[in-house]
């Protein structure tokens, strides 16, 4: 059963009541990654996805920016959030929200019978405890499969040939996209992958077409 999603934060010795739904953590994300706002657009517009607006007009900019702060220490990205980050920092991204978000959806319907779409859900559910769903799914679901093949590490020692080969195509097939600001290219994985089934004159054509497309 899913119950009512909303916590409280205190700032100058006021109490804010939080809604805290995923999607507006979702939409909070987006509003701060947007160049086109200034600064205290930025701050006021991602407020307003969690406290009514009333109650942020007698706030500083400076205020503002507190407030944020301890919304996304208490509830959003908590300390657990930034050891655990830091524990994994060498590791390779499993997942991102956006690109996989169809994998979850899915695979939280499997689990648990949990439709992310529905209206009631979507106001309810908070991002922590969609969170604590996301962690309890089990490798049967489709989530937990890419997420696997994505940090698995190929052992030459261990797997055979065809095994190796398997895992190679899978972390290509499920890669997720480069941020925007990154360059675009090509791993030398991906580019051994893509040349494996050719013969050494289309290699050769198939290197010079990448090159010219500025993908290695």
């Amino acid at each position: 059963m899913i119950t009512s999603n909303q916590n409280q934060v205190s700032l100058n010795d006021k109490i804010y009541t939080l809604d805290l739904a995923f999607p507006l953590v979702f939409m909070c994300f987006d509003i701060l990654k947007d160049n086109i706002l200034d600064q205290e657009e930025r701050l006021d517009t991602a407020l307003f996805c969690f406290v009514s607006k009333e109650d942020l007009s007698d706030l500083s900019l400076q205020d503002k920016s507190k407030l944020l702060d301890k919304i996304f220490n208490k509830y959003i990205y908590t300390k657990e959030d930034k050891r655990r980050s830091e524990l994994l920092s060498g590791e390779p991204k499993s997942f991102n929200f956006n690109q996989d978000w169809g994998l979850i959806y899915s695979s939280v319907l499997q689990q648990y019978g949990v439709d992310l779409t529905d209206e009631h859900v979507r106001q309810t559910l908070t991002w922590k405890k969609l969170n604590a769903l996301i962690d309890g799914l089990s490798d049967d679901t489709s989530f937990r499969k890419v997420t696997m093949y994505r940090t698995v590490k190929i052992d030459d020692k261990k797997m055979s040939d065809e095994q190796q080969e398997f895992y190679r195509k899978m972390k290509t097939v499920y890669a997720l996209k480069p941020d925007k600001n990154s360059t675009g290219k090509l791993t030398n994985q991906e580019v051994a992958i893509i040349l494996k089934p050719l013969d050494m004159i289309h290699k050769t054509m198939k290197l010079k077409e990448l090159r010219d497309q500025g993908r290695i």
